[in-house]
């Protein structure tokens, strides 16, 4: 029997019971809760910055107590400015080529399935029939993964209909709501820390500090690569003279976000799409591609994926179909850092269990130029003036 006698036990207890019911609630409203799913990626997003621009006020006297509302606000008026201006020259190129992508999706299936045909011929009269085999079974199951994502989006996206009241409500209240956030960040993390227990607080800001370690860098270095990836598609489209460049590159850039697996979806439908627009010029899409993907696997990924989750990529691969099997589209996307922040958090608390009386904290490894966080440097800085 289980001793409750003990104050600590008790509010260890009252921390799981009410994590717990916190848990089912958002559950059940996970929907409703998309946007501010997104807000909170923006307001990690933009948290750099707005540190960033509060260095620039007085750490004393008046000013130093408004210093990180004109931060916000000014952060706020540089990413609208950004959106605005992208709007304006991009909106309306995207929605037209977006339309005829639609419309012309019948005749790029009729085209797909006579090449398949085709295909299908050179396969029965040419490979043997042990290779069949192999080939019919790894099909299988990849054509089985393929579809159990795309009934997990469809199941998310009519769930999200149905849901549309409380969508719109948080769309609407989500730049409040991002501002108090990017506001109170600091205080609300102290105020989650002195929520544990005294002896468990320094070990659960450590593995907070983790967590935050490995997703800052990944989601802020992912968004780089899948931009980087996607504006380079779209330009050589547009050089090579495959039609519509924009959206075949929004496409490259979305999908990209999937690791291993976007950059082939996206090079099987733009290879498609330049099938059945220009045939003579697949050739050139195809070293394209291989150009682009040499560029992101040499240069940007093991930067990324080097830097913020040390995975190595056959088992990157195994994560992404965990990832899809589970939780759909959105789980071949958030598995990765999961699994890395999970595994960081795992080997720190295996070692605090060994040797409990190590109180050292975390080294930070030092930070890729273009992924440096401004939050600890502007943590130290606060913790120095004050």
């Amino acid at each position: 029997m289980v001793d409750l006698s003990s104050p600590h036990r008790k509010r260890v207890i009252l921390i799981i019971l009410a994590l717990a019911f916190i848990g089912w609630v958002l559950w059940e409203t996970r929907q409703s809760l998309v946007p501010f799913v997104l807000g909170g990626v923006f307001a990690y997003l933009m948290a750099p910055v707005v540190n960033l621009f509060q260095l620039v006020f007085p750490r004393r006297g008046v000013l130093a107590g408004v210093g990180r509302v004109f931060a916000i606000l000014l952060t706020y008026a540089i990413f609208l400015s950004v959106l605005v201006t992208a709007g304006f020259y991009l909106i309306p190129p995207l929605l037209r080529e977006t339309v005829e992508f639609i419309e012309e999706l019948p005749r790029y299936w009729q085209i797909a399935r006579r090449e398949f045909d085709l295909l299908m011929t050179y396969y029965e009269e040419e490979v043997p029939d042990p290779w069949k085999e192999q080939i019919e079974d790894s099909l299988g199951e990849l054509g089985s993964q393929v579809l159990s994502t795309i009934r997990s989006a469809l199941m998310m996206t009519l769930g999200a209909v149905s849901t549309i009241i409380g969508f719109a409500a948080g769309l609407a209240l989500l730049p409040l709501w991002m501002y108090y956030v990017l506001r109170d960040r600091s205080e609300g993390a102290e105020r989650f820390y002195t929520m544990w227990p005294r002896t468990w607080q320094y070990d659960v800001r450590n593995m907070v500090m983790i967590v935050d370690r490995v997703f800052s860098a990944y989601i802020r270095g992912q968004i780089f690569v899948s931009v980087t990836v996607g504006v380079a598609t779209g330009i050589t489209m547009w050089l090579i003279g495959v039609e519509p460049a924009l959206v075949l590159g929004l496409l490259a850039g979305v999908t990209n976000l999937i690791p291993i697996l976007g950059p082939i979806i996206a090079f099987f439908i733009i290879a498609l799409v330049a099938l059945a627009t220009e045939p003579d010029r697949l050739w050139l899409v195809a070293l394209a591609f291989i150009g682009i993907q040499q560029l992101e696997s040499t240069f940007l990924v093991p930067r990324i994926h080097g830097y913020a989750v040390r995975v190595h990529p056959a088992i990157v691969m195994v994560l992404v179909v965990i990832g899809g099997s589970l939780w759909g589209l959105w789980g071949m996307i958030v598995i990765l850092p999961l699994a890395a922040a999970a595994r960081d958090v795992f080997v720190y608390v295996y070692s605090r269990i060994e040797d409990p009386d190590e109180t050292t904290d975390i080294e930070e490894p030092e930070p890729l130029e273009e992924l440096e966080d401004a939050d600890h440097r502007d943590r130290r800085s606060i913790a120095d003036s004050s």
